[in-house]
Order: C-alpha cells, then structure tokens, then sequence
C-alpha cells in the first residue's frame, strides 16, 4: 500500500515552493508514495489570526495521511511562533519534517543563511563600502534572524555599526521594498554605499526603485538579495546574491519522511550550505551568454502563449457564475490540453438536522462527468501511478474558500507548471458555490415570504367571511330568541288555560314571519359560506376549472370590502357579467387580493385618505380587460421602473416586504398567460389595466 504523504507549502507559484516541490518530486518514488500537495497560504501575524486559517490543514485527519512535509519557513514566514504550534497541533500525531525553521520536537531541514549573508557582507565591505543600509524582512522569521545576525557580525569585524535608521524592516516583497527604499532616499537626501536586501524579491523592488530614481548600480550604488532565483541573473544588472538550496531541501525533506516512516531515529537538525554568487549588482563583470538559441525561445514563447489562452478560456468559463456541473463540463477539453486532466470537488453538505454529511464530489476526468456523494475523501486515483501523458505531474490540494468561509476543497491532478492554477481556480470556485448558495437562500426565502403573502390573504379572507356572516348569523339568533319567547308566552296562556282562538292565530302568524327571517338569514349564511369557500380553496390549489369572472371578482371583494369601513375610500365596481374563463381562480383571488391591499396601504395611507377604487370588467374585440383604479398618491416613474423588483419596497416602514408586486407580475404574465401595463403620476392614482386575450375565452366556450 502507498504511503500518502501532504506538503504544506504557502503557494505553488513562487520560486522557492517550485523548487521545493521539484526536490520532493526527484526524491519520493511514486511507486510507494503518493504526494499530496496542500498550498495553504501565508499565515498571518497573530492579531489577524483565526481557526479559519486552519480550515485545510483541520481536513488532514480525514484524508488518510501518513507523513506531512511542512515548509514551515515559507507558511510561518511573518507569523508567531505560537500560531505555528497551534497549525502542529491540527496536524496531531502525524509524522513530520519541516523545512526552514526551528519548530520545538520537530526534525528540521535548514539552510545557513549565515554563512551565504556574511559571504555577501564581507564582499561589500572589501569593495569599499561604509554606508550601508540594510533592508530586513519580518522580525520573527528565522531567516531574516540569521541573515541580519551575520550582516552584523560582519561589521563588527570591520569596525563598523549599522545605524538604527539604516536597519529598514519589510516584508520581502518587492512593492514593500522599493517603498521603504524611495522613502529614505528621500528623507536621508543622499545615496548610500550598498544596500543590503535580506531577499532577492526585496532587491528587485530596490533595483526597479533605483532605475526610476535614476540612480546607477553599480557605479553609485551596490545591491545585493539572497536565493538566487532564475530572475537574480536575469534582471538588469543581474544581482550578486547568495543560493538558497530550496531544491537539495526538498529532496532531504523526503528522504527524511522516508526515514521517518520507516522508523529511523532522526536528528533534531539537518543543515544545507550555502554561498555567495557575485554579479553586476555588486561589479563583478558578468559575460552574457545566450541560454538557449532563437529556436528554443520561439518555442517557449508560443507555449506560454498557448497556456495563457487555455488558462484564460478556463477563467472566462468560471466568470460565468454558472452551475459547477456545467463549468467543469464546458472546461473539461481546454483543462486537459492544459495539462489538468482530472479535477474533483469535495464540497461539505449538511442535512436537516445540521449534522455533517458525505462531501459532495463533483469529479472532472476523461470523457466523464459525475456528481454524487462521496464516502472516499480523495479519489480513487490518487492512489494510482500518475499517467505518463502527464509531463511531471503532482496532486494539488487546494482551499475553497471565500473571505473567511470554507466551502470545501479541490483536488486536482496537473503538471507542475500549471500547479499554481490550480490554486487561482480554488477561489474563483469557491465564488461559484457561494454565489449559487446565496440564490438559493434567496430563492427559499422569497418562497417563504410568497407563500406568507398566499397566507395573508387567506387571513384576510377569513376575516372578511368572520365580518360578513356576522349580519345573518345575528339575525338568524335574534329571530330564533323572539321565536323562542312567542313559544314560551303560548304555553304560559294555554297552562293558565287563557289561550284564544286570536291569540293563537297571532302566534301563527308571528312564528311564520320569524321563521323566515330565520331561514333567509340561514340562506345567506349558507351561501356566503359556500362562496368563501371556493375562493378559499382556490387559493390552497393551483387547479383550473370555468369561472365567471365577474361572479368570483365579487366574491373576492365581499372578502375584503370590509376592510373599508371605518375609512374614507370608498369601492365602486361595473362588471361585465358574460365573461366566462377557464383559469387558475387562485391566482386571480391572490392578484385581486394583492392589488386591492396595493392601493390601500400605498395609494390611501392605510385608509388614512380619502378616496375611491374602481374595479371594472369589459368585453373587448379581441378578449377582455380587468382594470383596478384608483384616485391615491401614486407614484413617480423612478418608483415604477423598479415596481416589480423582489424586494424593492417604498412602505418597509409600515410593514411592507416588496414581494406583493412581484408576485402580481408573476402570477399574470407567467401564470395567467395575461398582459399587464400600469398608468401612474404622482398625486394621480394607479391603473392598473390586464388585457386578458382571446384565445382564453375560446377556450372556456369550448368546455362549456
């Protein structure tokens, strides 16, 4: 079985990890081991930290690994000590090596920064240099500790001291650098014999720094960096620096997790040499030499050409901000001619109850898509030997995650120039999966708020039958409690033996006249109760069935007309009996409902202003037209333009949640197959006008 083993770098794209990765790659057989690697970032200072930093290196435990490969020197380059220790015990008892730093009870592989920086140092010094300014990195990282340490030893055996503000602290980027540069030149009004950058990304920002400044290297000044990167002897001049063995660290690196799991006793420390190379920057006269032939540039050229292009199909397709399932299909051949044949999502999915469920596996690899839960935390492939279409390819695992928020990780299997790729995709998938997950909530919310709406409705419409059932019902009881003491007063005459022929005909003709007033009111009861109850039904169930529309508009507003009283508007209607529809009543019960309520709340203040609505129903020569008017404050036409937004409300004071309109629009054009058009100025009311066409009558006459 082959063992996994994780490296933990900061990135897959800066020099220093690429050559790492390329020592792990020489060392490691991939017959016996399958190397996981895990760019988790640059962790910050402590102030800034969080548990979330952490979320990659917390998904370790569950992807069955048996070794990690930590490059401490680069993840913990600016961070504390104790954030350090907090990431070794996320990692738990796993067996590993770091690379870079001293990391308590961890077997360490290091460089000897010191003697690389005092080999450069003394250089400087014998060429005559006294004014020196040194441009350090983080104060916490350890090899800004050796490299300043040995900087100022050198010194010292000279006779000389650095002055406090000649000793400038960055973080050993170029931006940083060339800033801290510009400013003391500037403030100091003079040009110093060398400056000394603790890095050779810090040199390059001093360099570009210098050229726009003016200022000539060597002939005013001298620069030195330390690495020895492939741009040291590129850029121009070409930088004296000192070569940090990256490479050869990675490559002990391995050896030694492979000693580890073998049980092997090892050494607190491993140390690399280092030395210094002399160039221009410094004055030492450097031949140019042609590294490959015209040939072998063109090539290279067209080649990063090609990549950029496929790279840049690839990120056109994730800007889309469509599903996964579609991107990853649509991406499939540009990411294979890439070189990134098999790409899988591990997404966390969660079920009702909260608890963690499988990962969600959208897996991306020749001529198949599949989307299904996963029981395996890395794919089956993993384990497998990498194909040889692969020009030296790694796993790369990567992060999803947006702003403080994991959503998952990517796995992916690529070449090596095209790893750190991988870790631009990450984000911009996490982007992806957020931005569906918002749509969904909106979705599911707008549901709920929609479906509040169908429920208010129906609380109206039970109010309004509660209202008007209330007149008959009172009769009703009124007539039967009269009825009841006639009955009670008949019996008192015949007990007392006083009944008469007229008294009894009187009761008769009472009782006949109180029974009908209790059965007429029983009647209008009865038919109230039925017509409620339609509509009632209508709006629970989205069915069709033959209305006349005139008829169920009335009962619609026999619902709500209550609603009216105790206000100043008043509710006129001129309807047109002869319209017969086969539709959704439902719907037309919640248009009506909405509209109505619409002009209420927004057209008279919440019945607190005077006014009238006119609903009307006419025949046209090709359908029919519903209008709902009214005489209230209206509306601007900025406020009409965005009517029909979710959400988009001018009464959230009030109460109002912006979906009533929406769902008007929706349920008459999309359900109703209808045409809306509003009229509306300011201080002139709304129209409303629904044009219902043709072909929904012909459709009603038919089934009739």
């Amino acid at each position: 079985m082959k063992k996994r083993i994780a490296i933990i770098l900061p990135t897959l794209s800066q020099t220093i990890d690429q050559q790492v990765i390329r020592g792990i790659q020489a060392s490691l057989d991939p017959q016996h081991y399958s190397c996981l690697f895990m760019p988790i970032g640059y962790l910050p200072v402590a102030e800034q930290f969080s548990d979330n930093d952490l979320w990659l290196i917390k998904q370790i435990p569950s992807l069955a690994i048996d070794g990690v490969i930590l490059y401490g020197g680069g993840v913990g380059y600016k961070t504390s000590a104790e954030i350090m220790q907090t990431l070794l015990a996320a990692l738990g008892p796993l067996p590993i090596i770091n690379i870079g730093s001293v990391l308590d009870n961890i077997p360490s592989v290091l460089v000897d920064n010191y003697s690389g920086m005092y080999q450069l140092t003394q250089h400087v010094l014998e060429r005559g240099c006294k004014d020196i300014v040194y441009l350090d990195g983080p104060k916490v990282n350890f090899d800004s500790q050796q490299r300043f340490n040995a900087f100022k030893d050198a010194l010292t055996e000279h006779g000389l001291n650095l002055p406090e503000q000649q000793h400038l602290v960055g973080d050993m980027t170029p931006v940083c650098a060339a800033a801290l540069c510009k400013q003391w030149l500037q403030q100091h009004k003079r040009i110093p014999d060398a400056i000394m950058c603790v890095n050779d990304l810090s040199a390059k920002g001093v360099i570009e720094e210098l050229d726009r400044q003016q200022v000539a290297i060597p002939e005013q000044i001298l620069v030195t960096g330390f690495d020895d990167f492939e741009y040291a002897d590129a850029i121009r001049p070409s930088l004296s620096t000192a070569i940090y063995p990256a490479q050869r660290a990675g490559a002990l690196a391995s050896q030694l997790i492979s000693d580890r799991l073998q049980g092997t006793q090892l050494e607190p420390q491993y140390q690399l040499e280092t030395m210094a190379r002399f160039r221009a920057s410094t004055g030492t006269p450097v031949k140019d030499s042609a590294l490959h032939s015209n040939d072998e540039q063109r090539r290279l050229l067209i080649q990063q050409r090609d990549s950029n292009a496929q790279r840049l199909a690839v990120t056109r397709l994730l800007h889309q901000r469509q599903g996964l399932d579609n991107i990853l299909s649509a991406a499939q051949d540009t990411l294979n001619e890439l070189g990134i044949p098999e790409v899988y999502i591990y997404q966390h999915q969660r079920s009702e109850q909260g608890k963690s469920l499988n990962y969600l596996a959208h897996s991306l690899h020749p001529h198949h898509l599949n989307i299904e839960e996963s029981h395996q935390t890395l794919p089956a492939a993993f384990n497998q030997a990498i194909s040889p279409d692969v020009h030296r390819g790694l796993w790369v695992i990567s992060e999803l995650k947006n702003d403080q928020q994991s959503f998952g990780y990517l796995v992916a299997l690529t070449e090596e120039v095209h790893a750190e790729f991988i870790e631009f995709m990450a984000p911009q998938i996490a982007d992806i999966i957020d931005h569906q997950r918002l749509l969904d909530d909106t979705k599911q919310y707008q549901e709920q708020v929609e479906l509040s709406e169908k429920m208010a409705a129906l609380g109206s419409l039970v109010s309004g039958v509660a209202h008007e059932i209330n007149t008959p019902l009172g009769n009703s009881l009124l007539a039967a409690s009269h009825l009841k003491e006639q009955i009670a007063q008949l019996a008192q005459l015949m007990a007392n033996q006083k009944l008469t022929k007229s008294n009894f005909e009187k009761f008769i003709e009472d009782a006949g006249n109180t029974s009908e007033i209790i059965i007429s009111s029983a009647q209008r009861a009865a038919e109230l109760i039925t017509s409620f109850k339609q509509v009632a039904v209508d709006q629970s169930y989205e069915e069709q069935r033959n209305i006349n529309l005139a008829d169920y508009i009335e009962k619609v507003l026999r619902s709500l007309q209550h609603q009216l009283k105790g206000t100043p508007v008043e509710l006129h209607t001129d309807l047109d009996r002869n319209i017969v529809l086969f539709t959704y009543p439902g719907a037309i019960a919640q248009v009506m409902t909405n509209l109505f309520a619409n002009a209420l709340l927004h057209g008279f203040e919440s019945g607190r202003r005077k006014g009238a609505i006119l609903i009307s129903l006419k025949k046209l020569s090709n359908g029919a037209q519903l209008c709902i008017k009214d005489d209230g404050k209206g509306a601007s036409q900025e406020t009409l333009s965005h009517i029909f937004e979710p959400f988009y409300t001018t009464a959230r004071s009030d109460g109002g949640c912006g979906l009533g309109m929406h769902i008007v629009y929706n349920l008459i054009t999309q359900k109703l197959q209808w045409q809306l058009q509003i009229e509306t100025q300011i201080e002139q009311g709304f129209s409303f006008n629904i044009t219902i066409p043709q072909p929904a009558l012909n459709q009603a006459a038919e089934l009739h």
